[in-house]
């Protein structure tokens, strides 16, 4: 990591106000050279893509990190955005809110499915996508839990008996990829198993057979929640434009938005600076 980004510090961001009531953001660099929108995974909020944010701004680009509804500091939004098409048109606007026009995507584990529709469904604003440890177009192994039930925990949770043991279930599939239980509560768990309830992956590899812009896939050999296998099969489903490119390292586990960032900065860097 360079000098710069091991000497930045995550600061205060700012609020934006949407149809869904105020997100927060964070900017690093100047906001008016080219932008990169930065969606965390599940759970997950800004401080995950310090690393990243700091290496973006060392090059010369600007960093927007953006705290989902109900992650971060961003309070609870008017609804549930269950699926990716109501996420990206949340990143939209949080994104035209602060002034920009057009701006790169980096999407990491679950935010990729929102960073996905968005190159897709907007690709008019799309520069760049990069989806690190993202969430593909099969289902991974970090999705032990079958579909359906997920799609019904918001139901199950309120059960006398089964609401404690699903909870449970839940926290103990976090603590095994390294999230301790005490920081996913029993209202997160609801809400994790809405949002990964809302998944279509029919509808994620149409959008993956749309997007145009130059896309780049960031994947670890030892990633405990995605595993390689699905992060190839993303590779080529985005083949259809012949800007994709696909980083596959031995290690860097499942946070590779922290152990890849000076080569993903480099990447999003040659794309948004060239002549």
């Amino acid at each position: 990591m360079s000098q710069t980004a091991l000497e930045h510090r995550d600061a205060t961001g700012v609020f934006v106000q949407t149809s869904q009531g105020d997100v927060h953001v964070v900017v690093d660099g100047d906001p008016a050279l080219p932008a990169v929108c930065c969606v965390h995974g599940l759970p997950g909020s800004v401080w995950d893509l310090r690393a990243l944010a700091g290496e973006l701004a060392a090059r010369g680009l600007c960093s927007v990190r953006v705290d989902a509804p109900g992650f971060g500091r961003s309070p609870p939004g008017k609804s549930l955005l269950t699926s990716p098409e109501l996420r990206a048109a949340l990143l939209v606007e949080v994104m035209l809110g602060l002034g920009h026009r057009r701006w790169a995507l980096v999407g990491h584990s679950f935010g990729g499915t929102a960073v996905l529709a968005t190159a897709a469904l907007y690709a008019d604003r799309v520069t760049a996508l990069a989806l690190i440890n993202s969430v593909g177009i099969t289902r991974h192994r970090g999705l032990a839990i079958p579909h359906e039930i997920t799609r019904q925990a918001r139901h199950l949770v309120k059960l006398p008996v089964v609401g404690p043991r699903v909870v449970k279930v839940v926290q103990q599939g976090y603590a095994r990829l390294g999230i301790r239980a005490e920081d996913v509560g029993d209202d997160d768990v609801v809400v994790h198993a809405q949002l990964v309830g809302g998944l279509d992956f029919a509808d994620l590899r149409s959008f993956a057979g749309r997007v145009r812009a130059p896309a780049l896939v960031v994947s670890a050999a030892d990633d405990r929640v995605v595993e390689p296998a699905v992060a190839f099969a993303l590779a080529r489903a985005l083949a259809s434009t012949t800007l994709t490119s696909h980083r596959h390292r031995h290690t860097g586990g499942h946070a590779l938005q922290k152990h890849d960032a000076p080569a993903i900065a480099s990447w999003l860097q040659a794309r948004l600076q060239s002549p």
